[in-house]
């Protein structure tokens, strides 16, 4: 059709079984770079959203900020399912992607802030598993629901069962505690130990100095001069979950180029993502986090490599293929390694910041990922492209390995002076002039 340059309706009638917003916007034939805005856009929300909601957490709370990004993401679905153009659409999809990114980086910090140090792995591992499990949820969707609008109607209304639970569920009490809200932190504590049938806990049970009370922003940026080693490990952290964020959504919207079937292609991408969280839950409870993330960066850099040989093994599978296929296994323990080990790195006064920089700098590669994919079109370039991946792979597998310390088996640090071995800037200082 685009060879010949025809119209759809136009130079013929065009009645395919599933609607598509592509056909509707007439997105084909030299404009499918706007279906890739479309898909980029969302990050742009995403971006703009983590980097204002650092500040948000700290002072609304997680549980607040969570809500309302939710509230917002769901909204915004809702209104692409009835958006009349194009341009709708894109503006839509910045708002969609600031609610989600928000919600999903609130909705974890929140979580993992509840979970004792024996629970970690398996919290980290259960909170990582929805993304598959919603991926699963969304390709069925897709498959039996002809009309787009429809789905992108189910998906909103799902999105509503998900989140009302959480209206009932308490604040942090670690937020509450760091905050100087001790006594609510402690009837949060009090009536979980009721529902466990545990004693009460005394009020200097928490145990906790106050020395960041309602921290700015701007001040908790500061303490990266103050802390080095604080700044080196978020420095380096942010780095690892860009070229993560690259990888996954690189290969992500770029299945249907490397496959005959866009269904079958993202069910076993989907497949290998569950056994991503199965493994890594595994493997970080044998080898710690700093070994894990090692593991997984060294595996992205060898498959991404192999993955460069344009070979056929059948009718129906590349080296290719089967290479990226096993890569997303990797990717997808990145993502959950990631996610457990900055938020275990980072103190809790700082953790909202952290993760949301960390997570804002990823939307940079989400962002840039589904425009690569257009470089799987171009002859010869596909294998650069792996080449590409393979070598940040293997850099990232390096860096782990000189500038980051396990955090296995040691409690989460509470403010930045908590941190093992670190120091403040004038502290390092004297130490020189010392020596």
């Amino acid at each position: 059709m685009c060879s010949n340059k025809f119209k759809a309706d136009v130079d013929f009638t065009w009645t395919p079984k599933r609607s598509s917003f592509a056909v509707d916007f007439g997105i084909y034939c030299g404009t499918e770079t706007q279906k890739s805005s479309i898909n980029s856009f969302y990050f742009i929300g995403a971006f703009v959203g983590l980097c204002g909601s650092s500040s948000l957490y700290e002072i609304f709370g997680r549980k607040k900020v969570t809500l309302a990004a939710g509230v917002t993401a769901i909204g915004a679905t809702l209104g692409i399912a009835f958006a009349s153009d194009i341009q709708t659409i894109l503006g839509l999809r910045v708002v969609q992607g600031l609610g989600v990114l928000v919600a999903m980086t609130g909705r974890y910090i929140w979580c993992m802030e509840f979970t004792p140090l024996r629970l970690r792995n398996i919290s980290n591992a259960l909170l990582s598993g929805t993304w598959p499990l919603g991926t699963c949820t969304l390709i069925l969707i897709c498959y039996f629901v002809f009309n787009w609008r429809y789905a992108v109607g189910i998906v909103s209304v799902i999105g509503v069962l998900c989140y009302t639970p959480l209206i009932f569920c308490p604040e942090s009490p670690r937020f509450l505690a760091q905050h100087g809200r001790e006594k609510e932190a402690l009837e949060i504590l009090n009536k979980m130990a009721r529902f466990y049938k545990n004693p009460p806990l005394p009020a200097e049970s928490l145990d906790l100095e106050q020395r960041s009370k309602k921290q700015s922003a701007l001040k908790q940026l500061k303490d990266f001069i103050l802390f080095p080693a604080v700044l080196r490990r978020t420095l380096f952290m942010m780095s690892c979950w860009f070229a993560v964020s690259l990888f996954y959504y690189g290969l992500s919207f770029g299945w249907h180029k490397m496959g005959n079937n866009i269904f079958a292609s993202q069910g076993f991408a989907c497949l290998a993502e569950v056994v991503a969280v199965i493994l890594s839950l595994a493997i970080i409870s044998q080898a710690g986090r700093k070994k894990t993330l090692i593991m997984v960066f060294l595996g992205i850099g060898i498959f991404f490599g192999i993955s460069i040989v344009d070979a056929r093994i059948s009718s129906n599978w590349t080296v290719q293929q089967v290479g990226c296929l096993i890569v997303i296994v990797f990717i997808g323990a990145g993502f959950i390694t990631v996610y457990l080990y900055t938020a275990e790195l980072s103190p809790t006064s700082h953790r909202g910041l952290i993760l949301s920089l960390c997570s804002g700098i990823a939307r940079i590669g989400s962002f840039i990922g589904p425009y690569v994919t257009h470089l799987f079109e171009i002859k010869n370039t596909l294998a650069i492209v792996m080449g590409t991946f393979s070598g940040v792979g293997l850099l990232s597998a390096i860096g782990t390995m000189f500038l980051l310390e396990d955090t296995t088996g040691v409690d989460i640090p509470e403010t930045p002076s908590d941190i093992q071995g670190t120091k403040r800037l004038g502290e390092e200082e004297e130490d020189l002039q010392d020596s």
